[in-house]
């Protein structure tokens, strides 16, 4: 009997063997896990992605052909004074405030949103509101879409004015071509983003865009700013996901939003590749 219990008992050296093939085999499948579960993230972003874009169009209708306004009120970055953001007046066609968040953005909470804006859950509606909006993960595509400078109109009984004005559709030349949104962040210190995302996406180039003002470009080479890639970042297996004015939505490389383009000269090189806008 005894025989037979030591027949059917592990060496030492099977044991390691045993637990050198669960390591290994740990050791291949934990990332392919990861990968999948980034990839389900990735989809559902996508899919907020969707919503969102749909979200501006149907205001577009409502709006006479009119874009949503990236910022609307007298008093910039003042929710108290009136103002408001793009995507709290897009916010009746979306109906869901959590969307604002990409599944893979882990520094994204309404915490960190709050405190990045000087708020805190003490802070009124208002104020939240707006905190929540500005760091969306959605950077809109202002400089071509609704560029900050435009020409005001006339002010209301109030004597306010409005300079933040959506552009028509019939500006808009190639709208499957046009970016309207991209997956953004809040800061950037050494190459790590925290902070959440940002409501403004910075275009690579000026280019045929009318605007007087923006905000400089991408800083390709500084680990340092935000606006590295003009506030977009590839948190999506290197890539990031990007929607364009015809509502169309889709994951793209951080290099193919350089197509037609210098980020270092801010110089269109290809008109018909750079998909920013301002094109023929």
């Amino acid at each position: 009997m005894k025989e037979r219990l030591r027949q059917r008992a592990f060496t030492l050296i099977e044991l390691l063997v045993v637990i050198a093939i669960i390591a290994i085999l740990a050791a291949i499948l934990f990332p392919v896990f990861a990968q999948a579960r980034e990839s389900a993230r990735q989809s559902s972003c996508l899919s907020n992605f969707k919503q969102g874009t749909l979200a501006v169009i149907m205001y577009t209708q409502d709006y006479d052909e009119k874009l949503v306004p990236v910022e609307y009120g007298c008093c910039a970055y003042n929710p108290d004074l009136g103002d408001r953001l793009w995507f709290q007046l897009a916010q009746p066609y979306i109906k869901n405030k959590q969307i604002r968040k990409c599944p893979s953005d882990g520094t994204n909470t309404d915490a960190v949103d709050l405190a990045d804006m000087g708020y805190t859950n003490a802070s009124n509606d208002i104020e939240k509101d707006y905190a929540y909006a500005i760091t969306a993960d959605f950077g809109y595509n202002y400089l071509y879409l609704s560029p900050f400078g435009a020409a005001l109109p006339a002010a209301d009984s109030a004597g306010n004015t409005y300079p933040f004005l959506g552009n028509t559709m019939s500006v808009i030349n190639r709208p499957a071509n046009t970016i309207m949104l991209t997956d953004t962040i809040w800061l950037l210190t050494n190459d790590v983003p925290s902070g959440g995302g940002n409501w403004l996406q910075e275009p690579p180039s000026f280019w045929n865009s009318n605007s007087p003002f923006w905000f400089g470009g991408w800083d390709i080479n500084n680990p340092n700013n935000s606006y590295k890639y003009g506030s977009a970042w590839p948190r999506h297996h290197g890539g990031l996901n990007v929607s364009y004015v015809d509502g169309h939505a889709k994951f793209q490389k951080i290099n193919q939003l350089l197509n037609g383009v210098n980020p270092i000269t801010h110089v269109v090189t290809d008109a018909n590749a750079y998909q920013w806008g301002g094109g023929n």
